[in-house]
């Protein structure tokens, strides 16, 4: 009875309680707490204020380099290709042999078309010579008007064919003369289109010449700014394969008329180019100079570069305030910010690695 009762009393306990507070745990018991983590101490930072300076202003225009001349030289006769020494890249000088066709059957022409013209010029001094003779014979009387008249005409019939026999003559010389194809003006060659033992006709492609110092700078100048545009006007030039450099380039030709399709002005710009840094079928930004304008400026040495985006970090109430921005022109070591920026605000010079919005700063 007394064991009944206590096994009884086991069951209970086990029921009214459950896995956690037999186990000896407390269902009130609170999580330890985490440790306290410092806050970083603040980074110091050396700071100039932002400065209201006179700073150029600028006309963005867009453009393509082309090369000053460019020219697809043809065969411009018919024959196989004896030799080609030229290659892509390579330095020509104007009239610098670019292909060799051959021209035996032109010699063999030519020849036969000079001794040709040599026989015409023969019969035409025996048609003078009886010319000469009808005429003291005519005064006598003792040739017919009609007879004297049919001695002239063949006189100057055969002049005629002398002069032709001389112009075949002198066609023939220069077709074998172009057999030589040469460099039309000092360049590189950008293509090479023919090789040794083909055949090419007068209208076959044989390469392509570049002159590519100076360059052209294309520019394209919407109807409104055309007034700013004139002839001899210093440019700023930047391409994407050398970043923020500028090449100078001056304005030398300037269309008469707009295109009528698009309603701008197609204006030409000469760039030196004596290292070869441009080159043509680059896309250009073009800046043009057209006065000086009021605006807020930042120490160069402030502005971060990442890429194509700039940045710039103020520093605000024991913070740094990241802020992408976009710049304008430079002078004297001041960038030019064409954001909205109040003067005296503090600018932080050379940001330190690992700096980001929001890091305090001292």
């Amino acid at each position: 009875m007394r064991t009944t009762y206590h096994l009884a009393a086991a069951v209970a306990v086990v029921a009214s309680c459950g896995l956690t507070a037999c186990s000896g745990k407390s269902e009130s018991a609170e999580p330890a707490a985490k440790p306290v983590v410092a806050p970083p101490p603040p980074v110091k930072v050396e700071t100039a204020a932002v400065e209201i300076r006179k700073m150029p202003r600028y006309l963005t225009l867009t453009g393509s380099v082309i090369a000053d001349r460019q020219s697809e030289v043809a065969a411009n006769v018919s024959g196989r290709i004896q030799s080609a020494p030229i290659e892509r890249g390579q330095q020509v000088r104007q009239g610098q042999v670019l292909a060799i066709v051959d021209s035996r059957s032109l010699g063999f022409t030519a020849s036969a078309a000079a001794a040709q013209s040599k026989a015409a010029e023969t019969q035409e001094k025996l048609a003078k010579a009886d010319c000469d003779r009808a005429d003291g014979l005519y005064e006598k009387g003792a040739v017919s008007k009609a007879e004297y008249e049919r001695l002239k005409s063949a006189c100057s019939s055969q002049a005629f064919t002398a002069t032709a026999a001389q112009a075949n003559a002198d066609l023939a010389a220069k077709q074998l003369g172009d057999s030589t194809i040469r460099a039309p003006f000092d360049g590189v060659i950008g293509e090479r289109y023919i090789n040794t033992g083909e055949y090419v006709q007068p209208q076959t492609k044989v390469a392509s010449v570049f002159r590519i110092n100076p360059v052209r700078i294309q520019i394209s100048v919407p109807e409104t700014a055309t007034p700013l545009v004139k002839q001899n006007a210093t440019l700023a030039v930047q391409v994407a394969a050398w970043g923020d450099k500028e090449f100078p380039a001056t304005v030398k030709y300037v269309a008469p008329a707009l295109r009528p399709q698009t309603r701008d002005l197609l204006v030409e710009a000469v760039a030196p180019n004596t290292d070869g840094a441009l080159r043509p079928g680059m896309f250009a930004t073009v800046r043009l100079l057209v006065g000086e304008e009021d605006q807020p400026t930042v120490s160069a040495e402030s502005v971060k570069t990442e890429g194509t985006a700039k940045r710039i970090f103020l520093a605000r109430g024991g913070q740094a305030w990241e802020m992408v921005v976009r710049t304008a022109a430079v002078r004297d070591g001041r960038v030019a910010i064409l954001e909205a920026l109040a003067p005296g605000e503090k600018v932080i010079v050379r940001p330190p690695p690992g700096l980001h919005d929001g890091s305090a700063v001292q």
